[in-house]
């Protein structure tokens, strides 16, 4: 009777022991040790490198103008590790006006790159950079033994630099498992790029008043004669930009024209980047013979508009800008927009936060502006 009450007890022991082997066999593996995602991965990026960068992702940093910017549409600015001198100072940019914590931040070195050593003093798991004068991202991957990621900037001008704009956003998600983020950015744009043309696409050239914009930022102030044949603003609202792609020889960027063009030109309406402001008033009043008789400053139908060239291109303050544009030219198609409200709405989406009262604070609000 011992015998066979012992023979059982073992018979439920192993009973026991069998059914926790199976129950564990089939529990899904919460751990991951077994099944553990692989510690890197491999990307191709917008230089054609094939970089490996961690697959766990918790400091970065974002070298050369613009990089910062986009990371920060990105929602990644808590990434953030440290930054360039240029980024201690948050003037003139949205994203930085919106993250004063980055003037706090440890600083790399001065901007368009870094320094390669106090970079790798932070030990940032990547380092974003943007191909802004074309730098070198083996020799800085090498330096710091830290991979180096580029991202090629883009731009609102053009089909194929909106295009290039949303492939940079695509690679820093597909790093930093933003996918869902980089998708809503793009969907964002999209849909401001869409609703602009809808509301101006049909207006017949005929019916559209001629424009020019002057005093353009790039790598400091200029003055009247700086300006652009796809001045995205125009071109995202179908204006009739008066400078014409065959003036500046196909050329997408600012450009500096000859004086003498402008008078023959006499643009109905003239905008004016605030941030040259003052150099294009002292042309107008040093060559009153060349600019007096201009339609648009006689009838006093100049506009200024906040510059978006600082650190590069200002995404979010093209859009501002592009709405403003449409107010002053279309007035009945952009009834329903107040700008500032618009801009508002346009940074807080970008980078978490309204700017436009500090940037007109810093610059003017959007309104008339005397050249006279």
């Amino acid at each position: 009777m011992v015998k066979k009450t012992h023979l059982i007890a073992v018979i439920a022991v192993v009973a026991v022991i069998l059914v926790a082997a199976i129950a564990v066999a089939l529990t899904p593996n919460l751990s991951g040790n077994p099944e553990q995602e692989p510690e890197t991965q491999e990307i191709v990026d917008m230089a054609g490198r094939t970089v490996t960068v961690p697959t766990e992702i918790n400091r970065v940093v974002a070298v050369c103008s613009g990089c910062l910017r986009v990371l920060t549409y990105m929602d990644a600015a808590d990434l953030i590790c440290a930054v360039e001198e240029t980024e201690s100072d948050p003037t003139g940019r949205p994203y930085a006006m919106a993250h004063p914590e980055y003037a706090s931040l440890p600083v790399i070195g001065p901007g368009h790159g870094g320094d390669p050593e106090l970079i790798a003093a932070q030990n940032p798991d990547v380092i974003f950079c943007s191909d802004a004068r074309s730098p070198d991202f083996d020799g800085l991957q090498a330096q710091t033994g830290i991979p180096v990621v580029c991202i090629v900037y883009g731009g609102l001008d053009t089909a194929d630099e909106i295009q290039t704009f949303y492939d940079g956003l695509t690679l820093v998600g597909q790093i930093l498992h933003k996918e869902d983020r980089a998708t809503e950015v793009i969907n964002y744009f999209n849909d401001i790029i869409d609703d602009l043309d809808s509301r101006t696409s049909d207006i017949p050239d005929s019916e559209k008043v001629s424009v020019y914009v002057g005093g353009l930022s790039s790598g400091g102030k200029h003055g009247i004669v700086s300006t652009n044949a796809y001045y995205a603003p125009f071109t995202l609202t179908n204006s009739k930009n008066v400078i014409t792609d065959e003036m500046v020889d196909g050329s997408t960027s600012v450009v500096s024209i000859d004086a003498e063009i402008i008078p023959s030109l006499n643009p109905d309406i003239i905008f004016i980047d605030y941030y040259g402001l003052s150099l294009c008033q002292a042309d107008v009043a040093d060559h009153a013979d060349v600019y007096g008789d201009l339609d648009a400053i006689k009838n006093n139908c100049t506009y200024g508009l906040i510059g978006y060239n600082w650190y590069h291109l200002n995404y979010g303050m093209v859009l501002t800008d592009a709405y403003y544009v449409g107010r002053v030219l279309y007035p009945d198609q952009f009834s329903d927009v107040d700008p500032e409200e618009k801009a508002d709405e346009i940074y807080t989406f970008l980078v978490g936060a309204p700017c436009y009262d500090e940037l007109a604070e810093l610059y003017a609000p959007f309104g008339p502006v005397s050249l006279r």
